[in-house]
């Protein structure tokens, strides 16, 4: 093997260890970790450096100042985000009741019962709502954070402590962003292969020798256009570059329009029909709580202990209610955020990822020049080429597109129940019942 094939299969194969290691994310991050653990604790313990915990809601814990700031570094190797710690791990129904499809991408569908939501709000499930709410309502606002997590992960996590109720939900959600995210992460780094893949080919084993072009267009000689002329290796040179460029917008054609669009607006339906009908479920709740609150004073019961506490238990009931469904739709813009962001970063620093350690390698083979190879390819070459990466380009562009599947209008959110009229037709009804009865008992109440 000649010295500038082997070069080739060098940067193939970097091009391919690469490909591996983007591809599994934290995995090789965390492995590390694990393994260099041991190592760490007792130098951090040497040092006085704390490991980073949550603080109660009462204040923050000096540990999360100082020198801990340095343990942000870790957050690539940590197994699960401060979110995913506080869903916990008991998700068996959710895991049974949705299913992941395709191979190269995926996307996640919803099977039906996956809500664990009661369908009517009995007076068990008020009373249920009515102690989740009091806590709720009564509670202290923690004001201390990990500064170890990003603040969107601390917030998921803060609405997850918050609301256990609505775990299962929060569940899928997290679940939909990692997975849209992942399919993202993929189409980048498999672009990214494609065009250093089409640009190492033509560097190294474009020499003319490869294909015989000339001859399989029956030429004998040059073949001049105009001022132009092209030796023999010049046509096999540019019917190499144009063959493999067009196979590079052929594969990314392909992946992206075959694979990657179809599955990506699945998961964003999915996610949008799934926000919808859990949305429209707790809005159930809401108009039956709501409708109860103000049919308090209705009926035979005449014992005022028992009057005080149905009307404490509704009045809580639709404000918990409309709580979770503020909070819900808060969550899903931060899992919105993270994925536009997140995609972002894949977007802007895989393509760099692979241009540093391609410019890393040339740097390392002296005896490989890769400006005078590109100079021996030819404008032809180049031209074609500045197009494959046009095409790359617009595809990576367009790989959140999807992502107008998620229309807030379609959805029963906080502002379509109107808690503000809602909160004043029920003191307005009780209003109503203590004049009635002050009228009748001559203002004597």
């Amino acid at each position: 093997m000649d010295e500038s094939s082997m070069s080739g299969v060098i940067l193939l194969v970097s091009i391919a260890g690469l490909f591996v290691l983007v591809l599994a994310r934290q995995m090789p991050l965390q492995l590390l970790g694990r393994l260099l653990a041991p190592i760490f604790r007792p130098i951090a313990k040497l040092l006085g450096i704390k490991a980073i915990t949550r603080a109660g809601p009462s204040g923050v814990k000096p540990a999360h100042m100082g020198p801990s700031a340095w343990a942000a570094l870790s957050r690539a190797s940590r197994p699960q985000t401060e979110t995913e710690r506080a869903l916990g791990k008991d998700y068996a129904h959710e895991d049974q009741h949705t299913e992941q499809h395709g191979l190269l991408f995926h996307w996640v569908s919803v099977v039906v019962g996956y809500i664990q939501v009661p369908g009517e709000l009995t007076r068990e499930v008020a009373e249920d709502y009515y102690k989740q709410g009091a806590q709720f309502l009564n509670g202290r606002v923690r004001i201390s954070a990990n500064p170890e997590n990003l603040y969107e992960d601390e917030e998921g996590a803060l609405i997850a402590d918050y609301f256990p109720a609505d775990n299962g939900s929060l569940y899928l959600l997290n679940t939909m962003r990692k997975t849209i995210n992942s399919n993202v992460r993929k189409l980048t780094v498999i672009f990214s292969t494609i065009m250093a893949t089409v640009l190492i080919a033509n560097l190294v084993y474009n020499t003319g020798e490869m294909l015989d072009a000339h001859a399989a267009l029956g030429l004998s000689g040059s073949l001049v256009l105009g001022p132009l002329e092209m030796t023999r290796l010049d046509i096999n040179q540019a019917v190499f570059g144009a063959l493999t460029t067009l196979l590079g917008a052929f594969l990314m054609w392909i992946i992206y329009f075959v694979e990657y669009v179809p599955y990506q607006r699945n998961n964003f339906r999915e996610l949008a029909n799934f926000i919808t009908r859990y949305l429209a479920r707790l809005n159930d709740h809401f108009r039956t709580a709501a409708g109860q609150a103000k049919s308090v004073t209705v009926g035979q019961e005449t014992d005022a202990a028992k009057f005080a506490h149905s009307a404490r238990k509704w009045h809580t009931n639709v404000l918990w209610i409309a709580l979770r469904i503020f909070f819900i739709e808060s969550y899903v813009r931060n899992i919105m955020f993270q994925m536009l962001r997140n995609s972002g970063y894949y977007l802007v620093f895989v393509p760099l990822l692979f241009t540093a350690v391609l410019a890393g390698l040339n740097l390392a083979m002296p005896e490989f020049n890769v400006g005078a190879r590109i100079a021996d390819l030819g404008l032809i070459f180049l031209a074609l080429f500045v197009v494959l990466i046009s095409i790359y380009a617009h595809f990576l562009r367009r790989s959140m597109t999807s992502i107008d599947e998620i229309n807030q209008d379609e959805w029963i959110g906080f502002d379509s129940l109107l808690l503000e009229n809602v909160l004043g037709d029920i003191v307005g009804k009780y209003a109503e019942d203590v004049g009635y009865w002050k009228n009748r008992l001559g203002g004597g109440i």
